[in-house]
């Protein structure tokens, strides 16, 4: 069980690795490797993963309480004084 659980932490965290290294080097840097990035992958994949997955959620959580307080700001101004029952 313990296996599964690092080998899908493993999985996780280097796709994590590689899709950001795409977005912010993408640029052709010669000699750009993430080499000890994956040795840390390697050796805490276990711990890095569920940091990464829970403040990905809370990310996701605080993005959407924004979006839904920027909702009710919009409503408020589109309806004036109206009071809503």
């Amino acid at each position: 069980m313990f296996w599964t659980y690092y080998v899908i932490c493993v999985i996780y965290c280097f796709y994590q690795l590689f899709t950001k290294y795409q977005e912010r080097y993408n640029d052709g840097m010669i000699g750009l490797n993430p080499g000890l990035d994956a040795i840390m992958v390697i050796a805490l994949a276990w711990l890095l993963a569920p940091i990464d997955f829970g403040m990905t959620w809370i990310r996701w959580y605080k993005e959407a309480e924004e979006a839904r307080r920027r909702q009710n700001v919009l409503d408020t101004k589109d309806f004036g004084d109206e009071k809503i029952f």
